[in-house]
């Protein structure tokens, strides 16, 4: 009985060391991992990374406003924004708070502030456009997702991108995703830096143009996300504008099933679906950039969302 006690006290307290010292040897290599990074990275006055930088292209009646989605930056629209403004929209590329700014930025985030961006952009465009539309994508879409179904997205219209309505198991090894997050949330300080060590999911070939990710995060922003995702189980979901969503054939990133039974529930005046089959998940680099220009242009027009300096 003894030595039975003796081996579960020695058990435990090498537990409990383990818990105690991984996370400390993890923040040590992530922190060292972020320098080396860090130094590579070109940034304006502000701290913000110049690939992160937001921009607006086109000069159209209508604008269109582009999310982004986890670890990614306005760069990911790189592709397909030219495209939209050829086809006579004003394209803006916002930047979500935090993304490509400096850890400290990150550690003081909180959910409030992105939907608070979001809102500013769509804001600012009312004011010198008629129509705004709203494209986003991955955790972009959850943001535009959450905002439209609590009425606080001011949009004529909305396409979702791969939106992150729950996080994909396929490269998480022996727990699911939301194990790993519960147990990370337990055992690692908040205001940890950790490295996202998967790369973007791509599927065609040949292989597309690549994003420029930011992967450093606070170990609370997951907590955030999962935040964002569980709001968004609750059932019986309406809009009052047309929704758009966009699928990969395959995503290894965010589980597309859940995003598609949150699309069927959804009540909105108009629901299209269209499943993109030889694309990943990032479908603004993935797919085909002058079909998908002419595919949304012409969703739009179907919509009654006028567009005078577009072309036919």
């Amino acid at each position: 009985m003894i030595n039975h006690m003796e081996t579960l006290s020695k058990m435990t307290f090498w537990l409990i060391l383990t818990a105690l010292i991984m996370p400390m040897g993890a923040c040590t290599v992530f922190n060292v991992r972020y320098r080396s990074w860090d130094r590579n990275i070109e940034r304006d006055a502000d701290g913000v990374a110049v690939f992160a930088l937001p921009y607006t292209l086109g000069d159209g009646d209508t604008a269109l406003l582009l999310v982004h989605g986890f670890g990614d930056s306005p760069q990911v629209w790189s592709e397909l924004a030219p495209e939209l403004a050829e086809r006579g929209y004003t394209v803006r590329a916002m930047r979500l708070p935090g993304w490509g700014e400096p850890p400290a930025v990150k550690r003081a985030l909180r959910r409030k502030e992105w939907f608070e961006a979001i809102e500013a952009e769509v804001r600012a465009l009312r004011k010198t456009h008629p129509e705004v539309v709203v494209l986003a994508h991955s955790m972009g879409g959850a943001l535009t997702a959450w905002l439209a179904v609590n009425d606080r997205l001011e949009a004529d219209a909305l396409v979702l991108y791969a939106p992150m309505f729950d996080i994909a198991n396929d490269r998480s090894p022996v727990l699911s995703t939301r194990q790993w997050f519960e147990v990370g949330d337990r055992i690692l300080p908040r205001r940890m830096l950790v490295e996202s060590l998967f790369p973007d999911h791509a599927r065609v070939n040949p292989p597309r143009p690549r994003t420029l990710r930011d992967p450093f995060v606070p170990n609370h922003i997951y907590r955030l996300l999962y935040q964002t995702m569980d709001d968004l189980r609750e059932p019986g979901a309406w809009v009052n504008f047309p929704v758009q969503l966009v699928l990969p054939g395959e995503d290894r990133v965010v589980r597309s099933d859940a995003a598609e039974a949150w699309f069927k529930a959804l009540q909105a005046p108009a629901k299209t679906l269209h499943i993109e089959e030889p694309a990943g998940h990032v479908l603004p680099m993935d797919l085909h950039f002058s079909r998908e220009a002419d595919r949304i242009h012409l969703w739009i027009q179907k919509q009654g969302i006028n567009n005078p300096g577009s072309t036919p």
